[in-house]
């Protein structure tokens, strides 16, 4: 679709990951009531802070002083395509690209729910050659591929993943052309009624952490480097330890009908035993463009790309299996240089007598030897939000657009909806429903108390998740489910109350909070009434600054910290000399009222 077709602009650059890992595991986390779980002593957030310091000694928590930024650096633009192959020659080429973001997990324990939430990006800077992209929705994480890089056994190390968002007009996307073609080019392009703006799609590899990418998992030099993250911790001060990854990327077009926040293009899964990642494919008029950028694995630490020698992408009809070959390509084509330059996209020339397709054809892309890698899953249904956050009775109708060979279905479809626990395993036994005429599947969600769970759509028997999520074949939306804690929200407004029940949680997990706000000083907190009422608003959740940043904080925890901070200065005297007081029961009101 729109990033697979031109004009289009490649970037290229590092990321830092810097989350709060302590919520991983839970003997520190319930992920379904968003509570911290604290040691039982008299100071238990000292306590757990401690606690967390002392589990970077066996190298999980590896970030226990996080601020859930990620960030771009050394990243900028590095070539552009309008149509004629990779270009480097525009003035525009090497401006630097800025982004940053909170990393946040709705569901922490596992690897499938990670999302971005910020502001705006900008390619180059104001003044020059520029695009500011401000956010029309978060940026989340699909098709993970735990297979990318066998020789970086550290952590996530081993793994990449596809980035996509999309940028809408309306949302005041703004291109500063000057004399720059690929910017001229793309500024026209969106004028179109059929665009509604841009897309970025990224992909994210070769993550190192402790700074080093020679770690593996277990070995005397990560064990070394926790030991030293945990001598540096004990030693006092601000700790946070940041993963890095490399990335690559392309910014095109959205186009109606498009998916914005995961590929919508022809879909291409992996076949058997295959090396690869799945991959996208886009049949254009004169050329077909195949995105390979979650799909080669690179197989040393020199980033090598697995070399699989000459494949071609055939188009097979489904009744008589014959296949007509649309393309072939060598190695240099998908190798490690080729694959920086282009974020992993290959265009090949498309003869003449290819140029459509029958709806009762499919596509493969091959070995040399005729043995098939990827084919296409025809049909998939796609959230239109990834991941839903929902308060306790809470109503919302959910969607899923099915693509049939990357194009909205036309027709009615039947699906088969599997629901699966947090983990992203253990599923139902399914429910058989249909869309509209359309391809949408409208999915009635009621929250009816704190959990999270998982939806998978199947559409054909290949893809039930028999075996849990499996990202290079399946899509799925996950939900996230905040428990009201009406009783919490009834508590008087003392500091006791507002403390234990609410700050107490966000500040034993995020000492990173103590750069701003000391969470556990009532005076600093209400001197904030403002700016904390504003960044906990429900209405600014999709904002970078939303408070708290895992997004955890109940209806019931809300509705006591905005009582206290509304609380006058007489009121909150009041309402402390309240709580001092020591209550009677039923005889000692009664031998006070003789002795009266």
């Amino acid at each position: 679709m729109s990033v697979l077709e031109t004009p289009r602009i490649y970037i290229k650059g590092e990321v830092s990951w810097d989350p709060i890992v302590t919520n991983n595991y839970d003997t520190n986390y319930d992920e379904n009531t968003g509570e911290t779980k604290f040691p039982n002593v008299a100071d238990r957030v000292k306590a757990f802070r401690e606690q967390a310091i002392e589990q970077t000694q066996k190298g999980g928590n590896w970030n226990p002083h996080g601020t859930h930024r990620a960030t771009f650096f050394n990243t900028s633009v590095c070539g552009f395509d309008l149509g004629a192959g990779v270009k480097t020659d525009d003035p525009f080429v090497t401006a630097g690209v800025d982004f940053t973001g909170m990393l946040v997990d709705l569901e922490p324990f596992g690897g499938f729910t990670s999302q971005l939430f910020f502001n705006a990006m900008r390619f180059g800077v104001e003044g020059g050659y520029s695009i500011l992209a401000r956010r029309t929705a978060r940026m989340t994480a699909r098709h993970i591929n735990f297979a990318r890089n066998s020789a970086n056994k550290m952590i996530a190390g081993i793994a990449s993943v596809v980035w996509q968002t999309s940028f809408a007009k309306a949302d005041g996307l703004h291109i500063e052309s000057f004399n720059s073609d690929a910017l001229k080019t793309l500024a026209q392009a969106i004028e179109s009624d059929d665009v509604l703006g841009l897309t970025i799609r990224i992909n994210a590899y070769r993550t190192i952490y402790y700074n080093n990418p020679n770690l593996t998992n277990g070995s005397p030099d990560t064990r070394a480097a926790a030991q030293a993250l945990y001598a540096k911790l004990k030693g006092g001060g601000f700790q946070p330890n940041p993963a890095r990854s490399l990335l690559v990327g392309v910014l095109g077009l959205w186009r109606k009908g498009e998916p914005a926040g995961e590929p919508g293009d022809r879909a291409l899964v992996p076949v058997g035993q295959s090396p690869l990642g799945g991959a996208q494919v886009r049949l254009g008029k004169t050329e077909v463009t195949v995105d390979l950028s979650n799909s080669v694995p690179e197989i040393d630490k020199n980033l090598t790309k697995q070399d699989l020698g000459s494949l071609t992408l055939v188009e097979i009809d489904a009744a008589s299996q014959e296949p007509t070959t649309l393309g072939s390509f060598g190695y240099d084509a998908y190798d490690r240089a080729a694959y920086e330059s282009s974020a992993g996209l290959v265009t090949l020339p498309l003869a003449t007598a290819l140029q459509q397709t029958t709806t009762e054809k499919y596509l493969e892309l091959r070995t040399a030897a005729g043995s098939p890698l990827l084919t296409e899953q025809v049909l998939r249904a796609i959230p239109v939000t990834p991941n839903v956050y929902l308060d306790e009775q809470q109503d919302l109708m959910a969607k899923f657009q099915v693509y049939s060979r990357g194009k909205i279905a036309e027709t009615s479809v039947p699906v088969t909806l599997f629901k699966l626990d947090a983990s992203g395993g253990q599923p139902d036994a399914g429910t058989k429903l249909t869309t509209d005429s359309h391809g949408v599947l409208t999915v009635p969600l009621t929250a009816n108390a704190g959990s999270i769970y998982a939806y998978v759509p199947s559409l054909s028997e290949s893809d039930q998740p028999t075996n849990g999520i499996n990202p290079q074949l399946n899509t799925y939306m996950y939900v996230r489910v905040h428990p009201a804690d009406e009783a919490i929200a009834q508590l008087p407004p003392t500091w006791d109350n507002v403390y234990a029940k609410v700050l107490a949680n966000w500040n034993a997990m995020a000492p990173c909070m103590d750069n701003w706000l000391k969470l556990d000083d009532p005076h600093q907190v209400r001197t904030f009434t403002a700016i904390l009422k504003l960044l906990t608003d429900p209405a600014n959740f999709e904002d970078y600054r939303f408070m708290p940043v895992t997004r955890d904080m109940s209806p019931g925890q809300r509705a006591l910290l905005y009582k206290f901070l509304d609380l006058t200065e007489v009121e909150l005297d009041r309402t402390a000399a309240q709580a001092r007081e020591p209550r009677m029961n039923f005889a000692d009101l009664s031998r006070a009222m003789r002795r009266g």
